[in-house]
């Protein structure tokens, strides 16, 4: 089969990981292409030097004595060894020309009674590397090692497809039934193959791994016959029986199957990897992979026929003992007890269960649903449009709110009062380009103050919404505090889903405040949850690596493997999450110009305005017409960059406008053009005016950037000591941690004022994290700008050396300060400065330095 480049790639990775341990065990069903994985490792080693063996062993190798003359000869002995013992001695006498990795697969093949020869093998030959492909989770013996780390396990995720491996092997464009699809295999190569074979031969996606399709007939043959047939008759029994719930616990399980010797089962079953996960969730064990599954659930369902019903009510019983709303829901409509699934809808709420149990759960129920029910019943239509917001799909999921509150009659809600529909409106406003209604936020607080205290559900929900709305209007601290509220709700409600999106807010909260260390803190918290309780939703993790991204980036890490371009592909053409797309686009362009220069950085703020027409969000579109602004002045090209800031239209500039990011935005593109420009008084005026807003509001990341262009204003104009004394100060900024991507994108004139900064940072007593970031950023930008801050300052006409009396000179130094500080003789001072005078045609020192600020020798 062919693997994949993706994938081919990630094998070879674990090159250097199977180097340090004496042994590599590729453990995995059939089917994980372990075959393939040992291929490529070999290749790899072999290319680095390295002397591999390899055998594929099969049932004659359950005669020891062959096996072991098959190893010695595979690893360059002659004559072959026919037990461990005499492989261990003939090795220590041979050094050369003998193989020191040897590659073993068809373990499974080979009989009970090889891997403890196996082992026994690996411990008397410490001398040589084994790698080894096997479908059991453990060998006989290697207890000792794998408690030294001299074993390395490689399972099923290792050698699982990744989506976006999936996606590309498949050769198809992504849509919903491809993702289904990619979802339903859970990363499992072979049936990737079989999947992709279907398709290629005609399946529609959407039949793909379905009754009746040619896909689903190979996939069931290859479970059949290469997966469940080496099983012991119990086992498999046990699988069918509980591949009706799609996790259980013990207590489940023997409810299940209660003739089954449950304990011994799950052990046997965990010993061939993948079949069952022994990763819990609440304290419940998670079954296999989801097509695996629905090969089982076929054939309970040919045993037991109608009975299945009951069978799922029984289940629907004992998952509301045992608060698993979601699974009850789920049950209730496979046993077709649609009304009693509404009235558990109608218990618990469909806020309750999305917040609690994630959008599967949702879609699950909502699929096995006749459609008659959802168009009459409002809490499915309420659960629906959840499910259609947190995807993304903002507009989608106006159009059915609209048409619930007309079914409703569109009664008014009294004051004081949200409901559902009205909490998913401000959600909708506060995911897409709209404005936020005046005074929401203190609806939204009177709101909180009269529900149940025990309501934790709703109080977590209008806590979040009151992040949002703080969030959007700018005001951080409030947001924060509601943030933090929501979050403490969600935990005391075990509401993972909320917990996510509430971390990542918060993310974004301190972001804007430029706690860069608390960002990072509920991004990790974010991730955890994402991986850990929803690894079925991409979209959550794509709108992780949005953030992580500009967090990297604002740290001067943006190399450490975020690929951020791709995260963006997989959401941009929905209309939601706009404030991610915003943050999104800024970090690619910026990335872009670093790496490839300025038609690279042009042409991702091309996609982004591509993508607002597409998606109706004009905001997006403004935000990219400033970003172009700024990066043309960034390049050097001002008489564009300002035609492009004329050209931009605001609108309202009222505290309560949310479009204070894009104001403050477009005001710092102005302040750095008026720079550029050396048009120094009208620079001040308005980054006097940025500062006083952005403190007022607590943004600490603007605040920053402010005080950066005010530290190469005063340099630019002629005040070295104090560009000097400002710069140090932003460097030692204490509570708020400095951007390193803030100085680093202000390039050419930030090198300047580093090498500045450099020669005289032993009079300003600099902290040892601003020295080092003092010296990473003169590094950094150093590189791209030696051009300018190692060549002379004056043109041609001044040395390096006249250069640096000259600073002295501007400063107040006198001559001997100046020779001491330079090492040099106060004779060496004035004949420098007789040749500085005479190249500027001065007469004495206030002259000198009249002159040198008109030229801009000073910086």
């Amino acid at each position: 089969m062919n693997a994949g480049d993706g994938w081919s790639r990630r094998m070879a990775e674990l090159a250097p990981r199977i180097l340090r341990h004496d042994v590599a065990l590729l453990r995995a069903p059939a089917g994980y292409g372990k075959s393939i994985a040992l291929d490529r490792l070999r290749d790899v080693l072999e290319a680095d030097g390295r002397r591999c063996a390899a055998l594929v062993l099969d049932k004659r190798d359950a005669d020891l004595d062959r096996f072991f003359r098959r190893v010695s000869g595979a690893v360059g002995l002659d004559p072959p060894a026919a037990t461990a013992a005499a492989i261990a001695e003939a090795l220590e006498k041979v050094s050369d020309d003998r193989a020191d990795i040897l590659f073993l697969d068809g373990m499974d093949e080979a009989g009970e009674g090889l891997p403890e020869a196996l082992s026994d093998l690996i411990l008397f030959t410490p001398g040589l590397r084994f790698v080894i492909a096997s479908r059991e989770a453990a060998l006989p013996g290697l207890a000792k090692l794998r408690a030294q780390d001299r074993v390395a396990l490689i399972g099923p995720d290792h050698l699982s497809f990744t989506r976006e491996e999936a996606i590309a092997f498949l050769n198809t464009g992504e849509d919903a039934d491809i993702a289904r699809l990619v979802e339903r295999c859970e990363g499992w190569p072979i049936l990737l193959k079989l999947v992709r074979d279907g398709l290629e031969a005609g399946d529609p996606p959407a039949l793909a791994g379905e009754m009746g399709s040619l896909s689903a007939g190979l996939i069931a043959d290859f479970l059949d016959e290469q997966i469940l047939a080496p099983l012991a008759a119990e086992d498999v029994d046990f699988l069918e029986r509980t591949a009706v719930v799609s996790r259980f616990t013990l207590d489940l399980a023997r409810l299940l199957a209660p003739d089954a010797s449950i304990e011994k089962t799950i052990e046997r079953l965990g010993r061939s990897a993948g079949l069952l996960q022994a990763r819990r969730l609440n304290g419940l064990w998670y079954h296999g992979n989801a097509m695996l599954r629905a090969a089982l659930m076929r054939r309970l369902q040919a045993r037991v026929g109608t009975d299945i019903r009951q069978v799922h009510r029984a289940i629907e019983t004992w998952m509301i003992e045992h608060d698993a709303t979601d699974e009850a829901v789920l049950h209730a409509c496979l046993a077709q007890d649609y009304d009693e699934c509404v009235q558990l809808v109608r218990r618990f709420g469909p806020a309750n269960l999305s917040m609690r149990y994630g959008l599967r759960t949702l879609r699950s129920v909502l699929a096995a649903f006749p459609r008659h029910y959802l168009d009459h019943e409002p809490s499915l239509g309420i659960s629906e449009a959840l499910i259609l917001s947190k995807e993304g799909r903002v507009s989608d999921a106006r159009r059915l709110i609209q048409r619930l509150r007309e079914a409703g009659g569109g009664q008014p809600v009294p004051a004081g009062v949200l409901g559902d529909l009205d909490l998913l409106d401000v959600m909708l406003s506060c995911h897409a380009d709209q404005p936020l209604p005046t005074g929401l936020a203190e609806r939204l607080s009177e709101v909180a103050s009269q529900l149940p205290h025990a309501d934790m559900i709703h109080q977590g929900w209008v806590q979040n919404l009151l992040c949002r709305v703080h969030l959007g209007l700018g005001n951080f601290a409030n947001a924060a505090a509601a943030g933090l509220a929501a979050e403490r709700y969600y935990a005391k409600s075990d509401s993972r889903y909320g917990q996510f999106y509430i971390h990542l807010h918060l993310a974004s909260t301190r972001g804007w405040q430029g706690l860069y260390d608390q960002v990072g803190s509920h991004l990790d918290s974010a991730e955890s949850i994402a991986v850990q309780y929803f690894p079925e939703e991409p979209n959550m993790a794509a709108l992780s690596r949005l953030l992580r991204a500009e967090l990297l980036f604002e740290r001067g890490q943006g190399d450490l493997g975020i690929d951020l371009l791709p995260a963006l592909l997989s959401a941009e053409n929905n209309d939601g999450w706009l404030d991610l797309f915003v943050s999104g686009y800024r970090t690619a362009a910026l990335r872009a110009f670093q790496d490839g220069g300025l038609e690279s950085a042009l042409a991702v703020t091309r996609r982004g305005e591509e993508a607002a027409i597409r998606t109706g969000l004009p905001r997006l579109s403004l935000v990219m017409q400033i970003l172009r602004a700024e990066l043309l002045s960034l390049a050097g090209h001002r008489n564009q960059a300002g035609a492009a800031l004329r050209a931009i239209r605001l609108g309202s500039t009222g505290d309560d406008d949310a479009r204070w990011r894009e104001r403050l935005a477009l005001g710092i593109a102005n302040a750095r053009l008026l720079i550029h420009s050396r048009q120094f008084r009208r620079a001040t005026v308005l980054l006097d005016t940025l500062e006083a807003e952005c403190e007022r509001r607590g943004i600490g990341r603007l605040v920053l950037k402010v005080g950066i262009l005010r530290a190469i204003l005063l340099a630019c104009s002629g005040s070295p000591q104090r560009a000097i004394a400002s710069f140090v100060e932003l460097l030692q900024s204490g509570p708020l941690q400095p951007s390193i991507q803030a100085f680093l994108e202000e390039g050419e004139l930030m090198a300047r004022l580093c090498s500045l900064a450099s020669h005289h940072s032993q009079r300003h007593g600099l902290t040892a994290e601003a020295a080092q970031l003092l010296a990473d950023l003169s590094v950094r930008l150093g590189r791209s700008y030696d051009h300018v801050i190692d060549q002379d300052a004056g043109g041609s006409y001044l040395s390096g050396r006249e250069r640096e009396i000259l600073l002295s000179l501007a400063q107040g130094e006198s001559n001997k300060s100046t020779a001491e500080r330079l090492n040099v003789s106060e004779a060496t001072v004035k004949f420098h400065l007789q040749r500085i005078y005479r190249k500027l045609g001065a007469h004495n020192r206030v002259k000198a330095i009249a002159v040198a600020q008109q030229q801009g020798l000073l910086y």
